[in-house]
């Protein structure tokens, strides 16, 4: 699910032109991208933890583009051993029903849209456990006309 920040948005904008650099690895030439950097927020930073503590840190409308890939409502614990040292990594995406799903996204999405600039774009990443109930909660947001598929 897509939804734009206002009507004016645009989903999908082309990459900032590249030019090519020789990375010396076997005479493969890779594109290098000149990033234009945000004046207001750090780009060069992964934040990690609950977004909604990092979201409450950032100002209005400062991010042209997000993207999240969140629990989805399925009723399942996940575990996966990560990167060589095989760590194990683990979360639950277990909800007492829907209403509770959508009422732990909901402040969530809503400082999402927030920080999200009004010509932004925003893709919420779901499947069929909720994905009907999420698209209600984002039109409430965002605004019914604002929907993109």
């Amino acid at each position: 699910m897509a939804k734009k920040a206002a009507a004016t948005g645009r989903a999908g904008s082309p990459l900032p032109a590249a030019s090519q650099s020789d990375d010396g690895a076997h005479g493969v030439t890779r594109p290098t991208i000149k990033m234009k950097s945000s004046s207001l927020v750090d780009t060069r930073v992964i934040y990690c933890g609950d977004n909604l503590e990092q979201l409450a840190k950032l100002p209005d409308a400062c991010v042209d583009l997000i993207y999240i890939d969140p629990p989805f409502n399925s009723n399942r614990n996940y575990e996966v051993f990560w990167g060589e040292t095989k760590e194990k990594r683990a979360f639950e995406d277990r909800h007492e029903n829907t209403k509770a799903y959508i009422d732990y996204m909901r402040p969530r999405c809503v400082q999402l849209a927030r920080v999200l600039k009004k010509t932004g774009s925003f893709y919420y990443h779901c499947d069929w456990h909720a994905s009907h109930y999420v698209k209600v909660m984002l039109d409430q947001i965002f605004g019914e006309n604002n929907f993109l598929n």
